[in-house]
């Protein structure tokens, strides 16, 4: 492995590892199940500090690319059955807090895409599922919980009401960021005080397969927290 690292600019350190290391899985040369060399092997290896390579193993395990267990060391998670999913995650993941807009806006084009089949295909099956996550929201909200699982699974069950699989399967290689713009939601631009009622209105549409409807309801549901959300990711400002 000592031979397929090269040391590292000073400069965007995290990114440059994250780059690295899904350069050596996409070529083979880290393979699912493989160990990754202990801490401060990779630390000389890269060229790098304990805190950008923590960085950079973080951000993979939170996309499902590494396992990290205390004890037993750091692992490639990566399987070939998420070859589709998976590279949409890392291109997005390491485009930077500039291109914030761009995920709003592709975002926002791909649900657009899901409800509006949605809208025409979804089963009772389907509306109920959604149904099912929605209430779950309403009552963690209610209890003072965070709703961000709820919502992430309300959005996945829209999704398969589409019945188009890549579409899923986008959605899905997006799950990581579109969960971090959730938990920006809930602590950030004003929490879920108008989820609720904005998946509501996504529902009825979708139960009246109303297309038109549905996909004014998403657009609207996307575009008032992604641009508050867009401003303070870029600024750091609400």
């Amino acid at each position: 492995m000592k031979s397929s690292i090269t040391r590292v600019e000073r400069r965007h350190l995290k990114d440059q590892i994250v780059e690295q290391l899904v350069s050596m899985i996409l070529n083979g040369k880290l393979k699912q199940g493989d160990k990754l060399p202990p801490e401060h092997v990779l630390m000389k290896q890269f060229g790098v500090g304990r805190g950008s390579l923590r960085e950079a193993i973080g951000a993979l395990s939170l996309m499902g690319v590494l396992t990290v267990r205390p004890g037993h060391g750091t692992h490639v998670a990566y399987s070939p059955d998420g070859f589709i999913t998976k590279p949409l995650s890392w291109g997005l993941m390491m485009a930077g807090r500039e291109k914030v807009h761009e995920l709003v806006e592709a975002r926002t084009v791909l649900e657009q895409a899901i409800v509006g089949l949605a809208a025409q295909r979804a089963t009772d099956e389907d509306i109920a599922e959604m149904r099912h996550h929605h209430a779950q929201l309403k009552a963690a909200k209610k209890a003072g919980r965070k709703a961000v699982q709820a919502d992430l699974s309300f959005h996945t069950a829209l999704a398969k009401a589409s019945h188009n699989d890549i579409l899923v399967r986008l959605l899905i290689g997006m799950r990581y960021l579109i969960r971090t713009w959730m938990e920006q939601k809930a602590t950030a631009v004003g929490g879920y005080d108008l989820v609720k009622e904005e998946h509501e209105e996504i529902l009825r549409a979708i139960e009246a397969h109303d297309v038109e409807r549905a996909q004014s309801a998403l657009r609207n549901h996307l575009d008032s927290v992604g641009e508050r959300l867009a401003r303070i990711l870029i600024s750091g400002k609400g």
